[in-house]
C-alpha cells in the first residue's frame, strides 16, 4: 500500500498539529505515488487569514487520494482521543463505508482542520463525533465534511489500535458521551 505523506507546517513554518488534528497549514504538500502533482505551498492564503490554506482547496485532493488509492495513513498528534490513541501515531484512513457505525473513529473537516474523533450519536443529517479524550462533543457534522474512517492506528510501527477490546470500549466512549450530555442538561436546569 503506498502511503500518502502530508506534511504540514504553519505560518512560522514550524509542523505542528493539536488536538489530534491538522490545522489548516500554510503550506502542505502530499506525496504518494498517485498524488505527486497535489502540491502546493504558501502562496495559498484567503484574504481574512493569510498563510491559511482553505480546506476545500485540499480536501478534494485527500478525497481523491483517497479514492484512489482506497487506503493511506496520515500522522496525528494530539491528546484529544487519549487513551484511545497515543499522542503521536499515524493513522490508516479508509473511505466511509455504506453504514459507519457508532462507535467509529471518524476523520473529518471542521474549519479547515482535518479531525480524527469518535462518532457517538447521530442527529437528523448531522453526526456528532466526540474526542475520547475531552468532555463535549464537537460542533455537529454535515455528512460532506467527513472524509473516511480511521481503520488502525500506528505507533513506532508498530499497530496500537483497534485492539481486541476496542469494541466493547466504543461503547463505554458513547455511553460516557451520553452521561456528560444529561449532566450538562441537569447543571443548566439547576442555574
Amino acid at each position: 500500500m503506498p502511503d500518502l505523506k502530508i506534511t504540514a507546517e504553519n505560518a512560522a513554518g514550524e509542523e505542528g498539529v493539536e488536538s489530534s488534528a491538522v490545522s489548516a497549514p500554510s503550506a502542505v504538500r502530499l506525496s504518494s505515488p498517485v498524488a505527486s502533482r497535489a502540491t502546493w505551498a504558501s502562496d495559498l492564503s484567503t484574504a481574512g487569514r493569510p498563510g491559511v490554506a482553505l480546506a476545500s482547496t485540499w480536501l478534494p485532493l485527500l478525497r481523491e487520494a483517497l479514492e484512489r488509492e482506497g487506503v493511506f495513513r496520515f500522522p496525528l498528534r494530539g491528546a484529544s482521543m487519549r487513551p484511545t490513541l497515543p499522542m503521536e501515531c499515524e493513522i490508516e484512513i479508509r473511505p466511509l463505508p455504506a453504514e459507519v457505525p457508532l462507535g467509529a473513529l471518524i476523520v473529518f473537516v471542521i474549519d479547515d482542520t482535518l479531525i480524527a474523533h469518535r462518532l457517538v450519536r447521530r442527529s437528523g443529517e448531522r453526526w456528532i463525533a466526540q474526542g475520547d479524550g475531552r468532555l463535549g462533543s464537537d460542533r455537529p457534522l454535515a455528512p460532506e465534511q467527513v472524509l473516511g474512517v480511521v481503520a488502525a492506528a500506528y505507533a513506532g510501527g508498530r499497530r496500537c489500535w483497534p485492539t481486541a477490546s476496542s469494541r466493547s470500549l466504543a461503547a463505554f466512549w458513547i455511553a460516557r458521551h451520553w452521561a456528560l450530555r444529561s449532566a450538562r442538561a441537569v447543571r443548566r436546569t439547576l442555574r
